[in-house]
C-alpha cells in the first residue's frame, strides 16, 4: 500500500495558532508583500519565457498558416514535361527557334545562340547584340563546367571621373555607351562549343526572316513604350523603330512591329564568315565607332577591335553543398557567388526532402531566407572584375568554401541582427533590364546564359544605320562621391577603369550530378538584383523541399540586398507572416512592381525534364521542347 502521510491535530492546533498570534502582531503586511513581490517576480518570470519562446527556432509563430492562406498558382505560366529536350526564355516564338535548332541536330549552345538572337530582336527594350551576356555551359561527355563573359567593357577614354560633372550621363546617352560583347560572346561560343552540325547562319535567320515578317507586340513591350512614348516622339531613329506608321503613335499590345534594320544588320553578321570581324574590326565596326563618337561618346573603333570574350574552363564550383550534387557558375563580373552563398546558407537548416509546409506555415524560415541575403549581399559590394581587383578573386574563392559559409552561418540568430553586423557598408548600382535562356538537349549538355543592355532600351540610342539599340552599361558602375538612394557610398571596388566589366546581378548556374554526371537543374532569372533572390528562392524550394518548379517559380518572393537593408516583398505574403517577421526585426515594404523573372528547367526522377518561365514578366512566354 502507498505511504500515507500521518498529520497530528494537535500539529494543526499549534499551526493554527501561531498564525493567529502573528496576525495580533501586525505580520500580514509582510506576507502580503511577499505574496505581492512574488506575483510580480513571476509575471515577469512569464513575460520573458514567452517571449523567447516565440523567437525559439523551436516554434513557428504563423503555425496555422496553410498553402490556401498564400495565392493560388498562377494561370499566365505553364509547367511542361519533356523527355528529351527543353528550352525556356522570355519569349515562347524565340524558345521554339532554339528547339527547332536542337531538331537539326545542333546542341545546347548553338540552341542558346539561336533563341538569345531572337529575343533580342523581338523583347529589343532588354537585351540585343548592343549589349553583352554571361553564359555557364555543362558539358556532359567530360563532366565539366565551362563560362563565358561577353559583358560590356569601359572605353579606353574613360576613368572613374569621366562622370564626375555629370552623373546622369552614365544612365542615358551616347556617353553611357560600352563596349558591346554579345557578338564576340556569341561566335566565340559557337567555335569552341557548338555541336559543328549546323552552321552560324542557320542560328541567325530564324530570326531574320521574323524580323522581316513581323511578331506580335507583347505587353511589356507596349508597356515600355508608353512609359518612353514622350522620349520616343522625340528622336528619329527611336521613333523610326517604335511608332506605328498606321496610327503615328508608338505601337500597342498585340499590334504587328517589323524590324527591317536590324534584320539587316542580323543577315550580314549570319553570312559574313566572321561576324567578329565585321562587327569589331570592320564595315559595322567603323559605323558604330562614328555614330557614337560624333555624338560625344567615349566609344571608339580602337575599344571595339580590343575587346575580348573571357572564357574560364574552371569557373566558381560549390561542391560541398549537397552529397550529389554540384553547383556552378561563373566567376565576377556575375554575382554566381553571392546567388551560391545564399543557397549554401539555407541548406546548412533544411536537408532534401524537408516538410515543405514550412514554406507557408514558418516565420523562421522566411527570416533565416532573409538574414542569408544579408550576410550574401554584403559580400558583393565588395566585388569586382578580378582582372583590375584581385582581392575579388580571393574573396569568391572563399565564398564557395565549406568553411567559410560555416562561419556565416555561425553569426545568423532567431532574431535581425545591427546593421554592421553584417560586413557590408557600401552600394553597389542597381542593374535593370536583361533576358535569361536556359537549355538542356537530348546529350545531357546544358546552357544558362543572362544577357542585357542594362536599363529600359539601354541608353536610349538606337543606331539609325544598323537598327542596333545601344546599352548604358557605364551605369553598373561605380561612380566616386555619387550615394544611391539609399545614402549608401559607392563601392571603391567597382569605378571604372579603361577595359574593366562593370558588376552585374547576373547568375546563370547549373547543377549536376557529381555521380551520375546528369544536369539537376539549369536556372537563371532576369530582373536586376532581385535575381540572385529568385534564383536562390526558386532553388531551396525545388531542390530542398521537393516542391515542384512552378510552385516554387510562383510563390511571393521576400528580398533584401543589404543596401538598403529593409526587405522588399511581394503581394500575396499573408499579413500574419508579414508581422511575425516584424517581431524578429525585419523592416518590410511592399514592393508593387515586377519581381524578377527566373527561366528554370529542372529533371525529375523520372528522368524527364520540367521546364517553367515565370509569370511575372508578361513577354508571350512558354517552355518548349521534345
Amino acid at each position: 500500500m502507498p505511504a500515507t502521510l500521518q498529520v497530528n491535530p494537535e500539529d494543526r492546533a499549534d499551526t493554527a495558532l501561531t498564525v493567529k498570534d502573528m496576525r495580533k502582531k501586525g505580520q500580514p503586511w509582510i506576507i502580503a508583500v511577499v505574496a505581492l513581490t512574488i506575483l510580480v517576480l513571476s509575471a515577469f518570470l512569464l513575460f520573458f519565457v514567452v517571449r523567447e519562446f516565440k523567437r525559439s527556432g523551436d516554434t513557428k509563430d504563423v503555425g496555422s498558416l496553410t498553402e490556401d492562406d498564400w495565392p493560388e498558382p498562377n494561370h499566365g505560366s505553364l509547367l511542361a514535361r519533356f523527355k528529351k529536350a527543353a528550352v525556356v526564355a522570355d519569349n515562347g516564338l524565340c524558345a521554339e527557334v532554339g528547339r527547332n535548332i536542337l531538331l537539326r541536330g545542333g546542341n545546347a549552345v548553338d540552341a542558346a545562340i539561336a533563341t538569345l538572337t531572337c529575343v533580342g530582336g523581338i523583347n529589343s527594350h532588354s537585351c540585343g547584340i548592343g549589349g553583352g551576356f554571361i553564359m555557364t555551359l555543362y558539358d556532359k561527355a567530360t563532366k565539366k563546367c565551362h563560362s563565358l563573359d561577353a559583358r560590356e567593357t569601359a572605353p579606353l577614354a574613360t576613368n572613374e571621373n569621366s562622370y564626375k560633372d555629370d552623373p546622369k550621363a552614365a544612365f542615358t546617352g551616347y556617353k553611357s555607351i560600352a563596349v558591346p560583347g554579345e557578338v564576340h560572346g556569341m561566335w566565340t561560343a559557337f567555335k569552341l562549343y557548338g555541336s559543328g552540325r549546323v552552321a552560324f547562319q542557320d542560328l541567325i535567320m530564324p530570326t531574320v526572316h521574323l524580323l522581316n515578317a513581323g511578331y506580335p507586340v507583347t505587353p511589356l513591350m507596349a508597356k515600355s513604350l508608353q512609359r518612353l512614348r514622350a522620349e520616343i516622339l522625340e528622336s528619329p531613329s527611336l521613333r523610326a523603330q517604335f511608332v506605328n506608321p498606321s496610327t503615328g503613335d508608338v505601337y500597342l499590345e498585340g499590334e504587328v512591329m517589323k524590324n527591317p534594320k536590324l534584320a539587316d544588320t542580323l543577315k550580314k553578321l549570319s553570312t559574313s564568315g566572321d561576324p567578329v570581324k565585321l562587327f569589331y574590326k570592320g564595315e559595322m565596326a567603323d559605323q558604330i565607332a562614328a555614330e557614337i563618337s560624333s555624338n560625344g561618346g567615349f566609344l571608339t573603333k580602337e575599344d571595339l577591335e580590343n575587346y575580348k570574350t573571357v572564357v574560364s574552363q574552371k569557373p566558381l564550383i560549390n561542391d560541398h553543398f549537397d552529397d550529389e550534387l554540384v553547383m556552378c557558375g561563373p566567376p565576377p563580373s556575375s554575382s554566381f557567388a553571392v546567388t551560391q552563398l545564399l543557397v549554401s546558407l539555407m541548406k546548412r537548416y533544411y536537408g532534401t526532402g524537408s516538410d515543405a509546409n514550412l514554406i507557408y506555415s514558418s516565420d523562421q524560415f522566411h527570416h533565416r531566407f532573409i538574414e542569408a541575403q544579408k550576410f550574401s549581399f554584403a559580400k558583393r559590394t565588395l566585388l569586382a572584375d578580378p582582372a583590375f581587383v584581385k582581392e575579388a578573386e580571393e574573396l569568391v574563392a572563399n565564398m564557395t568554401k565549406k568553411e567559410y559559409t560555416n562561419e556565416i552561418f555561425k553569426k545568423i540568430t532567431d532574431h535581425a541582427l545591427a546593421d554592421e553586423e553584417y560586413g557590408g557598408h557600401l552600394a553597389q548600382p542597381n542593374d535593370q533590364g536583361t533576358t535569361h535562356v536556359s537549355v538542356i538537349d537530348a546529350d545531357g549538355n546544358a546552357v544558362s546564359l543572362t544577357s542585357s543592355i542594362n536599363n529600359i532600351f539601354g541608353s536610349r540610342q538606337r543606331s539609325a544605320s544598323l537598327g542596333i539599340i545601344y546599352n548604358d552599361q557605364m551605369d553598373d558602375f561605380s561612380l566616386p562621391g555619387v550615394k544611391n538612394f539609399f545614402g549608401f557610398e559607392p563601392s571603391p571596388a567597382n569605378f571604372i577603369r579603361p577595359g574593366k566589366r562593370p558588376m552585374s546581378s547576373m547568375s546563370p548556374m547549373i547543377i549536376y550530378n557529381r555521380h551520375t554526371g546528369d544536369v539537376k537543374m539549369a536556372i537563371g532569372a532576369a530582373g536586376g538584383s532581385k535575381i540572385i533572390s529568385a534564383v536562390a528562392q526558386t532553388i531551396v524550394q525545388t531542390l530542398f523541399f521537393n516542391q515542384t518548379l512552378k510552385e516554387a517559380v510562383d510563390t511571393p518572393r521576400l528580398h533584401n540586398q543589404f543596401t538598403p537593408i529593409h526587405t522588399l516583398y511581394e503581394a500575396g505574403v499573408p499579413e500574419p507572416m508579414l508581422e511575425a517577421l516584424r517581431a524578429r526585426g525585419q523592416n518590410l515594404t511592399l514592393w508593387k512592381t515586377v519581381f524578377s523573372t527566373v527561366q528554370a528547367i529542372l529533371r525529375d526522377t523520372d528522368g524527364s525534364l520540367v521546364a517553367n518561365s515565370d509569370h511575372r514578366r508578361p513577354v508571350h512566354m512558354y517552355p518548349t521542347g521534345y
